[in-house]
């Protein structure tokens, strides 16, 4: 069968609904995770350790925790390459957009009965098979993404480095700082933030990205659906 033929039964798949879906399947990849109690990702995991100091003293949200740190991300992005756009700014709308999300799959989740281990681990095995999807469906949309990834493209992009290299850079680096914090704020050999649920989910981010970044391209023609709204992104 010809490529011409193969490309002409993919279906049809819009830019705004892959960006849709990649916030909504990270974001409950996340709160899924958070609720387990069993760690999140090495990217989240810095908000996730203020969020639990904060939260001893304070009424803060773990969403607010999330974008705080991303915002200082978005400025050491700014201080490298010395850039800053329209592309930026709405990076960090998507970043409000998937914290405010977290937040409220949250709140839903705490009416479940998370005192049973099964459920706790049910809902990390959805979160590492979601996560990676979203991940994969970040790439098929010209919408800013939430910062985390923008940093990974924009790094990329600057260094000549490949966005796999800046991606575990950047993920090492944060894993890192979420120990320190975590032993610095609770004690020495307390794992806040950083546990099994990280180990999995990392493992999860290297052997299910390109298998569903694969099923995306083998399945699926993106195009956009708003034009008026795409030249925003340009």
């Amino acid at each position: 069968m010809s490529k011409n033929a193969n490309l002409s039964e993919k279906k049809i798949a819009y830019s705004e609904y892959a960006y849709f879906f990649s916030v909504l399947f990270l974001a409950i990849s996340i709160a899924f995770m958070k609720a387990a109690g069993f760690g999140v990702s090495l990217s989240s995991a810095p908000a996730y350790v203020i969020y639990e100091k904060v939260s001893l003293t304070q009424t803060i949200s773990y969403g607010t925790a999330e974008y705080t740190i991303q915002a200082f991300v978005l400025l050491f992005l700014f201080i490298v390459t010395g850039k800053f756009g329209k592309r930026h700014v709405f990076s960090f709308l998507s970043t409000l957009i998937f914290a405010a999300t977290i937040d409220a799959i949250s709140n839903i989740l705490a009416l479940l009965p998370l005192q049973y281990i099964w459920l706790r681990v049910l809902l990390v095995v959805f979160a590492i098979v979601i996560g990676p999807l979203g991940y994969a469906l970040m790439d098929h949309t010209y919408i800013s993404p939430i910062v985390y990834i923008l940093y990974e493209q924009e790094i990329s992009k600057a260094t000549g480095r490949s966005r796999n290299l800046v991606y575990w850079t950047y993920n090492i680096i944060s894993g890192c700082f979420a120990l320190g914090f975590s032993f610095y704020f609770f004690g020495m050999g307390t794992f806040v933030g950083v546990n099994i649920a990280t180990i999995l989910y990392t493992l999860s981010k290297i052997l299910l990205r390109e298998p569903w970044e694969k099923f995306i391209e083998k399945h699926f023609k993106f195009r956009s659906k708003y034009k008026q709204l795409e030249r925003h992104f340009k």
